[in-house]
């Protein structure tokens, strides 16, 4: 350890319904800058005497059923007394079930989403896989949501959303063309693009140094396991043990937990595993990060094309006769790309008005693949992209909702804390190193999308980052616990591979246990599985299951009268479990993007 100084809307009722959730939840959020007690006083009141271990809970406005909403106060900087406190805002959906087991803390990923949200929205669904003994608490990290200090880089939604739009930050890095990656034509426009990317990069942390200073220093994923600690203690007590649950980014902090204090754990579960090894490493900053996560993406890319082939043009319009070769419709997105790298297309009426270009198409693609239940919309969507007609595909990832902590550079306020800075001006990264590690990304890891994780995982640019953190931890990973951890990944992950998992589980063989869940997309909850849910419910109540367990998942991808007849011969129990798995991987696709399909 060192110390340093239009939203994609579902058509299905219960997309819809958890969507008018959120939107009554959002509706009461109240921005302000100047104060300990802002944005969302209603759902969050905070406690005004600034004492480390106060906590408030109070019902949440608008009230929901089982739900409590309030804040803890905690130390800003758990080395240094003097630097003040922190203000968490937690929502704890309340055990049903007696005897009560326990607090189990959760964290949707990101990093950026906000749990205490993601727990309001989601919690009921939650009890249903973690068990209606424990009490749920969902926490807003540091920096996030209504904690506070916030990350507060821009001055209003405004000057955020100007500042990004039309970039290539917002629109993705185009590659005009995969099919010959050794081009210097190609080399040339790569180039252009990373210096418009690192002058973007370096505007948007002197905003940050101008605005925030020293409060950016305590927002990294090492502070935030001293909150879990320090919450845990002030819920539990001082000798209970931590129980947690996460999923995408929520497995580093996870990684991080298990492996800083193995002595506090009790269950713990991380699903959709980002390589906690490569994320903290200080041979591999931010913006080497994607390489690693992309090598399962055309594994997923594949499935998706062919099971649109399966399901024929009634189902999946971007194929022209049913079992089309999947190739053929490979072909068809490739020279869409093309040409829309050649010509990107004008969108006069879109909710922004703007152009789409080939990186935003196939940028959104690669997020398009991380949620299967999105595929037949969006295949709908690109075949009317295809035809000439772009708004929809344009309002899908330019719209997001006005959310608080979609506002303001929150990721970037956690990744650049655990990621290394570079020792020298000298060893900053140049345009043209980027673009020599996204042309290995390509040639070596995914030629459709080794260049296109920008729009969903928005890293790199932390050798500008104004401020280091107090603690920045980088390994061992190799704890012991007294109660093995549960890992969970999917077969065909497109941003967090299953070979992620695979190392988390032989750095801890025996203290750790991984279920594979064979299907698509990012964590379990990407496709609802019986067996998975199950799993993790069982575990929850002390029964450890087999490493290397592999479970079937209970839908399709383009579902067909055929899968709804199977699903309707679930029994009742079963067949809301499948409802819960759907509205908790909406839920967290929510926390992570700030929108739903």
């Amino acid at each position: 350890m060192k110390n340093h100084n239009a939203p994609l809307t579902s058509r299905l009722p219960i997309s819809k319904r958890i969507l008018i959730t959120l939107l009554v939840l959002i509706s009461v959020f109240v921005f302000s800058t100047n104060r300990l007690v802002d944005y969302n006083e209603n759902t969050f009141s905070f406690v005004r005497v600034e004492t480390p271990g106060n906590f408030h809970w109070q019902e949440c406005i608008p009230s929901v059923e089982n739900v409590e909403c309030g804040s803890i106060v905690v130390p800003k900087d758990y080395f240094n007394p003097d630097a003040g406190v922190a203000t968490i805002a937690l929502a704890k959906y309340k055990a049903k079930k007696s005897p009560r087991k326990g607090s189990v803390f959760v964290n949707p990923g990101g990093p950026g989403g906000p749990g205490a949200l993601f727990v309001i929205a989601s919690g009921s669904n939650l009890a249903k896989v973690i068990g209606d003994e424990w009490d749920i608490v969902g926490f807003d990290p540091r920096g996030i949501g209504s904690t506070r200090p916030a990350t507060r880089c821009f001055s209003s939604l405004l000057e955020n959303a100007v500042f990004f739009a039309n970039t290539v930050i917002e629109q993705g890095i185009t590659v005009s063309s995969i099919s010959n990656l050794s081009s210097v034509l190609l080399y040339d426009e790569l180039v252009e693009q990373h210096r418009q990317f690192l002058a973007l990069k370096q505007a948007q942390a002197e905003l940050c140094r101008k605005n925030m200073g020293d409060e950016l220093k305590y927002m990294g994923t090492a502070t935030v396991v001293r909150d879990i600690d320090f919450m845990s203690k002030a819920l539990e007590g001082e000798d209970t043990k931590i129980n947690y649950w996460g999923g995408s980014y929520g497995s580093i902090l996870g990684a991080y937990l298990v492996n800083m204090l193995p002595r506090r754990i009790g269950y713990a579960v991380i699903d959709g595993i980002a390589d906690p090894v490569n994320w903290s490493s200080d041979c591999e900053p931010s913006h080497k990060w994607p390489i690693n996560w992309v090598s399962d993406a055309e594994k997923t890319y594949k499935l998706f094309l062919e099971d649109c082939s399966k399901a024929g043009p009634s189902l999946c319009p971007l194929t022209r006769y049913k079992d089309e070769p999947w190739q053929n419709l490979e072909r068809r997105f490739e020279d869409f790309f093309d040409a829309t790298a050649r010509k990107p297309i004008p969108v006069p009426f879109g909710n922004r008005p703007g152009y789409l270009t080939s990186g935003g198409a196939r940028g959104f693609l690669e997020v398009v693949l991380q949620r299967p239940a999105g595929w037949p919309l969006a295949a709908e969507v690109y075949s009317s992209a295809m035809a000439g007609n772009a708004t929809q595909l344009y309002n899908l990832f330019i719209y997001r909702l006005p959310l608080p902590y979609r506002v303001d550079l929150t990721r970037l306020a956690v990744t650049c804390l655990d990621s290394p800075r570079p020792e020298s001006l000298e060893s900053f990264p140049t345009a043209e190193s980027l673009t020599e590690q996204g042309l290995k990304s390509l040639r070596e890891m995914s030629p459709h999308f080794g260049l296109s994780t920008g729009i969903s995982e928005p890293d790199g640019g932390c050798q500008y980052w104004p401020v280091d953190g107090p603690e920045r931890f980088t390994g061992p990973w190799n704890a012991t616990l007294e109660t093995k951890m549960l890992i969970v990944s999917n077969t065909a992950d497109p941003i967090t591979p299953m070979s992620s998992g695979i190392l988390v589980n032989s750095l801890m063989p025996d203290s750790s246990v991984l279920v594979i869940q064979d299907g698509p997309g990012h964590t379990s909850f990407a496709m609802p599985s019986l067996c998975t849910a199950k799993l993790q419910r069982r575990y929850f109540a002390g029964d450890i299951p087999q490493n290397g367990t592999l479970c079937p998942v209970d839908v399709k991808t383009f579902p067909d009268e055929d899968s709804e007849r199977s699903l309707q011969a679930l029994s009742r129990e079963d067949q809301e479990l499948v409802d819960a798995l759907k509205e908790i991987g909406e839920g967290l696709m929510h926390a992570r993007f700030g929108f739903h399909e």
